[in-house]
């Protein structure tokens, strides 16, 4: 009798709407579930990853200890720090920066830290170094997304774990530069792909505005989706999206500096043609880098032209890390750059994608090539053997990065910090004046003794540094101008250290004793209250 109700039920509704329901509503339960799964497991990532690197800045070193080698993390503070203090109050995004060099690398990176400074309401260094954590982990999550896509979980999942704990990209995540943000934009930028170009061409472009190779990487990328994509419409809205936010870049960059390619012009000036380097000769440690480099460049090289021609899976992030290695082969194979070479440049971030684009490739093959061509290999799981070999091994690694650490020597923060001291101990108003190049000197004054920025000047900017002829040789002459500018600047007290500028700024003070009072002198360092009697007595 039942069965005689249910084929008259089928008989009378053909379309079986009572049964699609039925259906639907257990598919919609296993989809949200799977939905579940899938967010746990992106969190789960994540954790896995932000874990050891919150455990290294917090456990293993401390929030400050960042290595003298990665001293620009500071510069790259006091970018952001300043021009949220002055900066951007003199222009619509005004970079500024005591050394001159604001411009240099980029806007985003410092745009967010202003973002952060402001929503925290801390501008202490902690806050690159935790931007620099949760991106260079959010990047971990979405090269698993990736390479599940392009190839299979399992891909995917041995990259993530790789990721999270190979030395020098865990290291690399904890100091606080600005790859990690680029990063997380060109790979989200690839996630989006194909399904949102406008997406993909803004994320680009937030990327090129972020470091200068990474303008060259996402140039390239899209370039290669232009010539390489079917679909018309697609490369269409990606061109646009891309060269909408590059063109308001480049008008940016001519605006205040000038030159609408300033990154990469001043990129290839310095660290290309090498006007930044001494000339000193290529022998040694660097001849054996300019060698193995020139390898990796035409390995890099030969790679990037066959995904481009064959265009196989996980055609993007291929491009991507294959033209990693061609800019890096380039640079230190054939470049200036690597007259400026040490040893622990092998453990540095500018290798960190490299090397782990190289152990993708690996995996890859482990994971998705030998499987796809002999299935006993997934089930006696022998890839999942060969790659926590390859992992262990790596940890190896952690001996050179400590190595390195130590030899460069670490940066004596209490001694900067002392310094500071000396000066936060006789200001009262006015501007302070201090060496160009000593970020964590500024760090210290603002974070610690509470002078703020708007009353820091740097003596780059000073007539000295201006002067068309030798200013202590016509002093008489220059004596004015320099006067003027203290004048201007409100400059109270006066701080020398160290810095080319040292020994312009003790001859100014014998020449014109009545101006410059000695306040405090402790190991070379001095500090001189600044008192210009009026105009009338100062030449008479």
């Amino acid at each position: 009798m039942k069965e005689k109700n249910i084929e008259a039920l089928r008989v009378n509704n053909p379309q079986g709407v009572g049964f699609s329901r039925r259906r639907n509503k257990k598919t919609g339960v296993k989809e949200d579930l799977k939905k579940m799964g899938t967010l746990l497991l992106l969190v789960f990532l994540f954790m896995m990853a932000l874990a050891p690197r919150l455990w290294f800045i917090f456990r293993i070193s401390e929030p400050i200890d960042i290595p003298m080698w990665y001293g620009d993390v500071f510069h790259h503070w006091q970018i952001a720090y300043l021009s949220k203090e002055i900066g951007f109050k003199q222009g619509f995004l005004r970079l500024w920066d005591l050394k001159g060099m604001e411009f240099f690398w980029g806007l985003i990176h410092p745009l967010v830290l202003v973002i952060l400074f402001t929503l925290t309401g801390s501008s202490n260094i902690l806050v690159p170094r935790l931007l620099s954590v949760v991106c260079g982990s959010l990047n971990i999550v979405l090269l698993y997304l990736i390479l599940k896509r392009e190839f299979n979980w399992q891909t995917g999942l041995a990259a993530a774990i790789l990721a999270s704990f190979f030395p020098i990209t865990l290291f690399s995540n904890t100091v606080g530069m600005q790859e990690e943000l680029g990063m997380f934009f060109i790979f989200l930028g690839i996630f989006f792909w194909p399904k949102s170009p406008a997406g993909t061409g803004l994320l680009f472009g937030l990327a090129a505005m972020e470091r200068t190779e990474y303008w060259l990487f996402t140039c390239g990328l899209v370039l290669a989706l232009i010539l390489r994509s079917k679909n018309f419409d697609k490369k269409i809205i990606l061109g646009l999206s891309y060269l909408v936010v590059n063109l308001f870049y480049m008008k940016y960059l001519d605006f205040w500096t000038g030159n609408a390619i300033y990154p990469i012009y001043w990129n290839f000036i310095s660290s290309v043609k090498g006007e930044w380097f001494v000339e000193l000769p290529i022998n040694g440690a660097k001849l054996v880098a300019q060698q193995i480099n020139r390898v990796v460049f035409f390995f890099g090289l030969i790679g990037g032209l066959l995904t481009f021609w064959k265009k196989p899976k996980g055609f993007l992030l291929l491009l991507f890390g294959f033209s990693n290695l061609v800019f890096i082969g380039f640079m230190l194979g054939f470049g200036a750059y690597v007259k400026g070479f040490a040893p622990r440049v092998w453990t540095d971030r500018l290798f960190n994608w490299p090397y782990l684009f190289s152990l993708i490739l690996i995996l890859i093959f482990l994971f998705w090539v030998v499987p796809n061509k002999a299935r006993f290999w997934a089930k006696i799981k022998l890839n999942w053997l060969i790659f926590f070999g390859i992992l262990v091994l790596s940890w190896q690694l952690w001996q050179p990065i400590i190595y390195f650490w130590n030899d460069v020597g670490k940066f004596n923060y209490e001694a900067e910090k002392e310094k500071a001291g000396m000066i936060a101990k006789h200001y009262q108003k006015g501007s302070v004046l201090i060496p160009e190049d000593r970020p964590i000197l500024t760090y210290f004054l603002t974070n610690d003794f509470a002078i703020k920025g708007e009353n820091i000047r740097g003596q780059m900017f000073d007539p000295f540094f201006y002067a068309k002829t030798e200013p202590l040789d016509n002093w008489g002459e220059f004596r004015k101008e320099f006067r003027d500018w203290l004048e201007t600047q409100k400059i109270e007290l006066l701080f020398i250290s160290s810095g080319e500028h040292r020994a312009l700024y003790q001859q100014a003070a014998l020449k014109e004793p009545d101006w410059f009072e000695l306040l405090e002198e402790k190991e070379g360092s001095k500090v001189y209250r600044v008192i210009l009697p009026p105009d009338s007595q100062s030449f008479d």
